[in-house]
C-alpha cells in the first residue's frame, strides 16, 4: 500500500510539475489558458478562475494544460497559434526545464542532508590493487579516466562501469602542480553479503587477498531489510582501486554539487539514448512504468532519502527525455518549430499532427513493449 501510493504521489508530482512548467510560461508570454488540470478523466474538483478552469481528476495518471488555438484553428490573438515563434518555443521547453529545476531542488536537499561529500582526490590507495602497484599516492587527484574528464567522485563510478578485465585504464592525475599519467588494469573486486540480525558481514578479495568485515544497520546509511536476514548475496566489479578524500558539507558547496549531480544525470539520460539508438542496451536492460513502481518498492524499503533520489532521478530523465527530438514529444515540436525558424514559414498543421500522431502510436506500443517485459522479470524473480 505504501508503495501504491508513494508512486501515485511521484506520478503526479513529476507530471504536474512539467505541465505547471506549460502552464506558467503560457500565462507570462500572454497566451490564453483554458484549463489546468492534474490527473485524467472525468473531475472529481474543478473551479474557473479567470479564463482558466482548474480542475483535479480522477485518474492519477497524468494531466495537461490546454491552450487557445493548441490544436485546432482560432482568430483569438491570444491563441497559441497566433503567437510569435519565440513565445512558443519558451513555452514548449518550459515544462522540461520546470523538471530539471525540480531535479536540483531535491538534490540541494539530499546534499545538504549528507554526512560528507565524495571527491575525486585519493585519501588512500586500496592495499593489492594494481593502482598501488603502479604508484599513485594520497593527494592524487583523477581529473582523467580514459581521456575523459572527471569533474566530480560520481563521473568515476560512471566510467568504472565501462571497465573490461584485463583492459589497462589510462589515468590522468594531478600531484601538487604536476600532471601524471598512469596506465593502470582495472582491479577485480568479489563480495560476499550475509545479511545478519544487527548488521550485514562481509567477505571480500581483491586480487586473491581476502579481508573480512562487519558493518551495522544505521552505519552510512544501511537499512535494515527483514526479507533479507539469513540469506547472503555475491558481487563482483573491477575498479580503480582508491578510497575517496571526504570534504565537509558547508552552505558554499552545496548547490554547486548538486548542479554536478543534475548535470551528471542528464548526461546518464543521452548516453542510455545513444546506446539504445545504436542497440548496444538490450532490452532487458530497459524499465518502463512497471519498473519503476518497482524502483519505487525498493526506494520505500530503504528509506525516504532514497525515495527523493528516485524521484530527482525520475524528474530529471522526464524532462531530458521530453527534449529529444522525437514526434509526439516537445522535442519533437521544438524541432519542428526550428524547420520554421529555417524556412520562414511553419509546417503545414496537418502534416506536423499526423507525425505527432504516429509518433505517440509507436511511443505507446514501445511503453506496452518494455512493461511486458518488466511485468515478466517480476514473474522470474
Amino acid at each position: 500500500m505504501a508503495t501504491a501510493i508513494v508512486t501515485v504521489i511521484i506520478f503526479l508530482m513529476l507530471i504536474s510539475i512539467h505541465e505547471f512548467g506549460h502552464f506558467i510560461a503560457a500565462k507570462s508570454v500572454g497566451i490564453k489558458v483554458l484549463e489546468f488540470a492534474v490527473g485524467m478523466g472525468p473531475a472529481i474538483w474543478k473551479k474557473q478562475k479567470g479564463e482558466t478552469l482548474y480542475s483535479v481528476r480522477v485518474l492519477p495518471i497524468g494531466g495537461y494544460c490546454k491552450m487557445e488555438g493548441e490544436d485546432e484553428e482560432s482568430d483569438d490573438e491570444r491563441a497559441y497559434s497566433s503567437q510569435s515563434l519565440w513565445k512558443r518555443m519558451i513555452v514548449v521547453v518550459a515544462g522540461a526545464v520546470l523538471n530539471l529545476v525540480l531535479g536540483f531542488a531535491i538534490f540541494i536537499g539530499i546534499v545538504a542532508n549528507a554526512p560528507y561529500l565524495n571527491t575525486n582526490t585519493v585519501e588512500s590507495v586500496v592495499p593489492n590493487s594494481y593502482l598501488e602497484q603502479a604508484g599513485v599516492q594520497k593527494g592524487d587527484k583523477i581529473v582523467k579516466i580514459n581521456g575523459k574528464t572527471v569533474s566530480f567522485y560520481q563521473d568515476i563510478a560512471l566510467y568504472t562501469s565501462t571497465f573490461k578485465k584485463d583492459i589497462p585504464v589510462e589515468l590522468t592525475v594531478r600531484r601538487s602542480n604536476e600532471v601524471l599519467h598512469f596506465s593502470v588494469r582495472p582491479t577485480l573486486q568479489k563480495t560476499t553479503y550475509k545479511y545478519t540480525d544487527d548488521g550485514v558481514e562481509y567477505i571480500e578479495e581483491i586480487n586473491g587477498v581476502v579481508e573480512n568485515g562487519f558493518q551495522p544497520y544505521g552505519e552510512d546509511g544501511l537499512q535494515k531489510d527483514e526479507s533479507k536476514i539469513g540469506t547472503q548475496e555475491e558481487s563482483e566489479r573491477l575498479l580503480i582501486g582508491f578510497v575517496p578524500m571526504k570534504k565537509s558539507v558547508t552552505v558554499w558547496n552545496v548547490a554547486p554539487e548538486a548542479f554536478r549531480y543534475t548535470k551528471f544525470v542528464v548526461k546518464l539520460v543521452y548516453q542510455a539514448f545513444f546506446k539504445m539508438v545504436t542497440g548496444s542496451v538490450s532490452i532487458n536492460q530497459m524499465s518502463g512504468p512497471v519498473g519503476i513502481v518497482s524502483e519505487v518498492n525498493n526506494a520505500v524499503k530503504s528509506g525516504w532519502m532514497y525515495v527523493w533520489n528516485l524521484v530527482a532521478l525520475l524528474t530529471i530523465n522526464l524532462g531530458v527525455f521530453n527534449l529529444l527530438p522525437l514526434p509526439a514529444l516537445d522535442g519533437g515540436r521544438l524541432f519542428f518549430m526550428l524547420i520554421e525558424a529555417v524556412r520562414r514559414k511553419p509546417i503545414p498543421p496537418e502534416k506536423e499532427g499526423m507525425i505527432h500522431a504516429i509518433g505517440l502510436v509507436c511511443l505507446l506500443i514501445f511503453m506496452a513493449f518494455i512493461s511486458y517485459h518488466d511485468i515478466m522479470r517480476l514473474f522470474s524473480k
